[in-house]
């Protein structure tokens, strides 16, 4: 009976592929969640700028009203119109920001995808080379003598 080392081996470094390219396709997973949260904050966050901007322009309005100016005044415009121009440029800001961060982790979530592909070959290549090595191995044992066949 030959040596069953490194089948044992080779087996081992299958399994070793696998389980690294399970932890990669986890970690590609949890990536690609954190990058749904960030989309969803982008949403909010853009929710909340809208929000704040109508409640500013409520709080300019009501503020004009109770001095008595008029609210469709050149000045009063201007205002608002600025208003508004900042709280558009605040929000495109804030969604820059969170697309980017988003398309990183799904860049890093595709990384570690490849990484498992390239992980499990891996382990399958190491496991072909062992048994070559081995089968070299028992060759050359049996033709310096080892066959014992007279």
């Amino acid at each position: 009976m030959g040596d069953s080392t490194p089948i044992l081996k080779a087996g081992t470094q299958v399994m070793a592929g696998r389980a690294q390219a399970k932890q990669y396709g986890m970690e590609s997973l949890m990536l690609k969640r954190q990058a749904q949260d960030v989309d969803l904050q982008a949403v909010q966050m853009g929710e909340r700028r809208r929000e704040e901007l109508r409640a500013g322009v409520a709080a300019y309005i009501a503020s004009r009203a109770g001095k008595g100016l008029s609210l469709d005044s050149p000045s009063g415009i201007a205002v608002e119109r600025e208003l508004r121009r900042q709280a558009v440029r605040d929000e495109g800001v804030d969604r820059v920001g969170f697309g980017n961060q988003a398309y990183a982790l799904r860049t890093s979530a595709t990384m570690r995808r490849r990484a498992a592909s390239n992980a499990n070959l891996s382990g399958w290549i190491s496991a072909g080379g062992t048994l070559i090595d081995g089968a070299a191995n028992a060759v050359s044992a049996g033709a310096t003598g080892g066959g014992g066949g007279r």
